[in-house]
C-alpha cells in the first residue's frame, strides 16, 4: 500500500509566557527627591491592594455606624460648616488607637517623613489624619492645607481607597501650579493605593465632584 500522506510537522512547543514584572513602588527616597524637585508627587501602589481593601472596609464599617461628621472649615473655635466650600464627611484617626491596617500605613508614611526630613530639612514631626468620604456629587472647593495664621502643616498626604476607579467616575484632585496662579498642574484620579503628597503651603487644590462614593485617608505632617 502506498504510504499515507503525512501532514505538516508538529509545531515546536511554545515557551510559557511570563508576565512582565510590575514596576516596584517608589521608595521613600524617590518620593522625597520628587518633592524636593517639584513640590508634589504621585505614587501609585504606595500600599498593596490587600491593605487598601482593609482600610476601605474599616472606613465603610465606621460610616455605617454613623461615626463620620460633616467636615468644617477652620479649626477650634473658628471652625464652621460651609457647604458652599466643602461637602465631605470625615472621621479623625487616633494615633494611640490605630487598627493593624492603619498602623501599617503609619509605618509607611513614617518612612516618607524620615526621607523628606533628610533631603529637605522640613523638621516634620507628628502626623494627623482622617478618613474622608465624599458621597456622589460631594466636593471641596479650591483651598490651601494651612489654617489662617498657623503654619504647622508642612506636607499633605492623601491615600486613595477607591475600588476599580475609572476616569468616567470623576472625583479628581485638581492641583494648581502654586498659591496664586489659576493654571492647573494636574488632575489626579483617586485610584486605590495611590498616594498624593505635596507641600501644604504651596499648592492650591480642590476635589472635583465624583459620580460615585470616593474614599481616602488624608493627613498632614506638621512641624513644631
Amino acid at each position: 500500500m502506498p504510504p499515507s500522506p503525512q501532514g505538516p510537522p508538529p509545531a515546536p512547543p511554545q515557551e510559557p509566557q511570563q508576565e512582565s514584572p510590575q514596576e516596584p513602588p517608589e521608595s521613600p527616597e524617590q518620593i522625597a527627591a520628587t518633592l524636593a524637585e517639584q513640590g508634589w508627587c504621585v505614587t501609585d501602589a504606595f500600599v498593596p491592594p490587600l491593605l487598601v481593601g482593609q482600610l476601605r472596609h474599616e472606613a465603610r464599617e465606621r460610616w455605617d455606624a454613623g461615626a463620620f461628621r460633616r467636615a468644617g472649615v477652620g479649626r477650634g473655635a473658628d471652625r464652621e460648616l460651609r457647604p458652599e466650600v466643602r461637602t465631605d464627611r470625615i472621621l479623625w484617626l487616633e494615633p494611640a488607637a490605630l487598627s493593624g491596617a492603619q498602623q501599617c500605613l503609619w509605618e509607611r508614611l513614617e518612612a516618607v517623613r524620615l526621607a523628606v526630613n533628610r533631603q529637605m530639612f522640613l523638621g516634620l514631626q507628628e502626623l494627623e489624619a482622617h478618613f474622608a468620604v465624599y458621597p456622589a456629587g460631594a466636593y471641596y472647593r479650591k483651598h490651601l492645607d494651612q489654617f489662617h495664621g498657623m503654619g504647622r502643616r508642612q506636607l499633605s498626604c492623601v491615600l486613595y481607597l477607591g475600588e476599580d476607579w475609572q476616569a468616567a467616575d470623576g472625583g479628581a484632585l485638581r492641583m494648581y501650579v502654586d498659591t496664586t496662579d489659576a493654571v492647573v498642574a494636574a488632575d489626579v484620579l483617586p485610584v486605590g493605593g495611590r498616594l498624593v503628597s505635596f507641600l501644604s503651603a504651596r499648592f492650591l487644590h480642590e476635589v472635583l465632584p465624583a459620580r460615585r462614593e470616593r474614599l481616602s485617608i488624608t493627613g498632614w505632617f506638621r512641624s513644631r
